[in-house]
């Protein structure tokens, strides 16, 4: 309880901590949680028992799902999206025209060359059915639908995992938390996008490297990140299962192809050069330190991910180790960006939550299966 209760808290010290002055904050809680990683990893090395989750934790995970679908349909009467899901309904519709959504001004507020589009196509294609519907309302209502899609699969992944229990756990810990539903229904943050075809991929990890690989490039294809730091981390064992892999992650890749192809420079410039260059926000921490602090802060983040590629290629983790190691991996990334919005949060709490489940199953659960090595 006391693990959970630090978790909770942490996350709700993020949510406090918003602009004016508070970037070096919630720079510190973010690192706090993303220090806690390697502890989290060394609980994970011991045994567990599978064990049904309990009526009392289904009962909790099936309320908090109810208590965020009234907070969702209370919030479909007004709806107040962020520009996030206002420029994705406007990219979906110039899609739908025939149009390029890197070349026309779908980002009219900056300068011509960054005008453009800042996702990938297929976060307008989830967004677009319910969104010509229902215009405004047809985000939250798809973020509801992808919202269920991702307690479903956390709860499936408890399984996967070896403790049904722990996917109780870990949603149940994800759905208590204020900043989720604050982000999917009072702004309409369109990040799950990218996040469920990730707990698919870690779903088929094991099972299909093809499939894995597909859903890892398709969350690419939705977001640039968090698909881009969890590649790394899904990478199977075994050189032909790593080929079939790959190959997933080029057909998921496929819808990218031709708007990148058609107009490469606008898609550079709206895709890459402008998180390259975006200067720091209130929300850093990067906002309030020494201009060589970016640079350090990446190459940091830099060699972590090589540390991770390594230790996922010479000693294959089990699924709750590397879902801890993409949280870290994300929260790394998260702490070296000139911005730390609270949507980006959405990238690693799933996860961090069922590897945190994990740990909190073991004790219920038993010590009687031994766990898969790290």
């Amino acid at each position: 309880m006391l693990i959970a209760a630090l978790f909770w808290l942490a996350v709700g010290l993020v949510q406090i901590f918003n602009w004016s002055e508070s970037g070096p904050w919630k720079g510190l809680v973010l690192l706090a949680l993303l220090v806690s990683v390697p502890a989290v990893l060394r609980m994970l090395r011991r045994p567990v028992a599978d064990a049904p989750a309990g009526r009392l934790l289904l009962a909790l995970v099936i309320a908090l799902a109810a208590l965020e679908l009234v907070y969702g349909t209370v919030r479909l009467v007004h709806p107040r999206l962020i520009d996030m899901a206002t420029t994705t309904l406007a990219a979906g519709h110039a899609m739908l025209a025939g149009q390029n959504p890197y070349t026309v001004p779908i980002d009219p507020e900056l300068a011509s060359a960054f005008g453009g589009y800042k996702y990938l196509p297929v976060m307008p294609a989830i967004y677009l059915p319910l969104g010509l519907a229902l215009g405004a309302r047809g985000v939250l209502v798809t973020n509801l639908l992808l919202q269920t899609a991702t307690i479903v699969l956390m709860l499936g992944l408890g399984r996967r995992i070896g403790a049904t229990r722990a996917g109780a756990i870990g949603a149940a810990l994800y759905l208590s938390l204020p900043l989720v539903a604050e982000q999917l229904f009072a702004k309409g943050a369109t990040d799950l996008a990218a996040v469920v075809p990730l707990l698919l991929a870690f779903l088929a990890f094991g099972r299909s490297d093809f499939l894995s690989g597909l859903c890892t490039g398709l969350s690419i294809a939705a977001k640039l990140f968090p698909g881009v730091m969890f590649a790394p981390c899904l990478l199977p064992a075994g050189g032909l299962a790593r080929v079939r892999y790959a190959l997933g992650i080029a057909v998921g890749l496929l819808p990218v192809l031709p708007y990148a192809l058609a107009a490469p420079t606008a898609f550079y410039d709206n895709i890459i050069l402008f998180n390259t260059i975006r200067p720091p926000d209130a929300t850093s921490w990067l906002a309030f330190a020494p201009a060589g602090a970016a640079v350090a802060a990446r190459s940091i983040v830099a060699t972590l991910a090589v540390a991770i590629v390594v230790h996922v290629w010479r000693r294959p983790p089990n699924i709750a180790a590397r879902c801890a190691l993409a949280a870290a991996l994300t929260l790394a990334a998260i702490l070296a960006a000139p911005t730390a919005h609270h949507n980006y949060q959405l990238w690693w709490l799933p996860f961090y939550a069922l590897a945190l489940g994990t740990v909190l199953a073991r004790p219920l659960g038993g010590l009687q299966k031994p766990a898969a090595a790290l």
